[in-house]
C-alpha cells in the first residue's frame, strides 16, 4: 500500500501530460487500422531511459491503437514509471500474424524486469480474442487447432507494480498473469469475456509474492482469479466473480507431474460469486508433494453456484483416481462468514488425498449453504479431512 500512495501522489503531482509525452509524438495515427506497436516500443525506450518528460507513456483519450507483441524491458531509470491508458488498445486479430511465443506464454503486452511501474487510466485494452477461440483444441478439436493463444498483460519478474482503474475485454487467453514479480497492487480493474471462451481467466498469479487484488469486477470464460504455484502473502478482497469458473482454486492447479508445491498466507474476503462453477476452491493434481497452509476465506456470498467450497485433491485422474501414499498437504484453512446458494446438491466438498496426508487444521464458523431455485436439498461429502467448526454449519459439517 505505501508503493501505491507514492505512486498516487506522483500522479496528482502533474493533473495532465502535455501533448509531447503521448505516443502520437513517436508516429502512432490511432485509427484502428493502422499497425501502431513501432510507436509504442518507441515511446517506452524513451520513458524507460528517463528521455521523455517524467518518465511516462501517454496512450491519449479519443484513439484507437491496433497493437501486435510489444515487450515493455526494464529496468528502467524513472521510479515510477507511468504508463497512463486514456484510449482504446485493440490487438492484432488475426493468429496468422502472431508468433510462437516462449515459455508457454504469447505475450501481446508484456512488462518484464521493471521496478516502478504504475498503468493507471480510464481506457479500454482489447484482446479481440474470437479468430483465437474459434480454433481452441477444447471446442475445435482438430489438426490445425490450438491451444496457446496470446496473453494480454504480463507481469514478469517485475516489482512495485501499480494496475488500477482499466478495462479487459475479450482477451484470446488469460487477460493478467502475474509471474515471479512482487509488491504488485491491482484495483478498481473491470475484466469481461464471454462464458464460453475457453482459458481466458481473469488474473493467474504464480511464482510471486505480496499481491493484491481489490474493488474489482471479473467474468470471463475460466476463473476470475487463480493461483499457481509458489505464491505467498495474497490478499483478494472486495471482488464480484461471474459467470464463470470462480476464484478458481482460489489455489491450483498444483502437484502436476509430481512437483512439490509451497502456496501460503492466501487471503480472499469480501467477494461475491454469481453463476459460477466454483467458489472457494483448492485443487491439486494426485502425486504431487508439499504444502498448502494459511488460507483463508472470509465474508463470502454465493449466488447459484456449482461448488461453493471444495477441495479437490484428485483433479485430472477421474475416473480412475486412487488414494496414493503421497500428495500435496492442505492444512489450516479457514471458511468463515460464507453464505448463499448452491446449484448443485453438494454444497461442501472437501476430497484430500488420503489417510497418509489428509488435510488437518481446517476450520469452519458461520456457513450458511441453501439449495438454489431447483435443486431440493443440499449435503457435505468430505473425505480424509480433519478440522473443527464453531456457530452454524449449514450443511452439515464434517467435523
Amino acid at each position: 500500500m505505501d508503493w501505491f500512495l507514492i505512486v498516487l501522489v506522483a500522479i496528482l503531482g502533474f493533473p495532465g501530460l502535455s501533448y509531447s509525452e503521448s505516443v502520437m509524438k513517436y508516429g502512432a495515427v490511432g485509427d484502428g487500422i493502422v499497425d501502431d506497436t513501432s510507436a509504442f516500443q518507441k515511446a517506452w525506450e524513451d520513458a524507460c531511459k528517463g528521455s521523455s518528460k517524467m518518465g511516462s507513456v501517454n496512450v491519449p483519450a479519443g484513439k484507437v491503437f491496433l497493437l501486435n507483441s510489444l515487450h515493455f524491458t526494464g529496468p528502467c531509470i524513472p521510479k515510477p514509471l507511468l504508463f497512463i491508458i486514456d484510449g482504446e488498445m485493440i490487438a492484432q486479430s488475426d493468429p496468422q500474424k502472431w508468433g510462437n511465443g516462449e515459455n508457454g506464454v504469447i505475450p501481446w503486452l508484456i512488462f518484464d524486469q521493471v521496478d516502478g511501474l504504475a498503468i493507471v487510466g480510464r481506457g479500454l485494452l482489447d484482446g479481440q480474442g474470437k479468430s483465437w477461440w474459434d480454433i481452441h483444441c477444447r471446442d475445435h478439436p482438430g489438426p490445425n487447432c490450438i491451444c496457446l493463444a496470446p496473453t494480454m498483460m504480463t507481469f514478469s519478474n517485475c516489482g512495485n507494480v501499480t494496475l488500477k482503474s482499466l478495462r479487459f475485454r475479450n482477451s484470446a487467453q488469460t487477460h493478467v498473469l502475474v509471474m515471479g514479480s512482487q509488491n504488485v497492487y491491482i484495483d478498481d480493474i473491470k475484466i469481461t469475456s464471454p462464458e464460453a471462451s475457453p482459458n481466458t481467466d481473469g488474473i493467474h498469479i504464480t511464482s510471486s509474492t505480496a499481491v493484491s487484488i481489490n474493488h474489482s469486477d471479473i467474468a470471463t470464460g475460466d476463473d476470475c482469479v487463480s493461483i499457481g504455484d509458489q505464491v505467498n502473502n495474497l490478499n483478494v478482497t472486495f471482488m464480484n466473480c461471474g459467470p464463470g469458473h470462480g476464484v478458481r482454486d482460489s489455489i491450483g492447479s498444483l502437484g502436476r507431474g509430481g512437483t512439490e508445491v509451497a502456496v501460503e498466507n492466501i487471503r480472499v474476503s469480501h467477494v461475491n460469486f454469481t453463476g459460477t462453477t466454483n467458489g472457494a476452491r483448492i485443487k491439486t493434481w494426485p502425486g504431487g508433494t508439499g504444502y498448502v497452509r494459511g488460507i483463508e476465506f472470509f465474508d463470502i456470498r454465493f449466488s447459484s453456484v456449482q461448488n461453493p467450497i471444495i477441495i479437490d485433491q484428485f483433479y485430472g485422474c477421474a475416473p480412475t483416481c486412487v488414494e496414493t501414499m503421497k500428495g500435496v498437504h492442505i492444512e489450516k484453512v479457514r471458511y468463515m462468514k460464507m453464505s448463499g446458494t448452491s446449484a448443485t446438491k453438494v454444497a461442501m466438498k472437501l476430497e484430500c488425498s488420503g489417510e497418509s496426508v489428509p488435510c488437518s487444521n481446517l476450520f469452519m464458523r458461520d456457513i450458511d449453504l441453501s439449495p438454489a431455485d431447483g435443486i431440493d436439498s443440499v449435503s457435505s461429502l468430505c473425505s480424509f479431512a480433519h478440522g473443527s467448526a464453531q456457530g452454524i454449519i449449514r450443511p452439515l459439517s464434517c467435523f
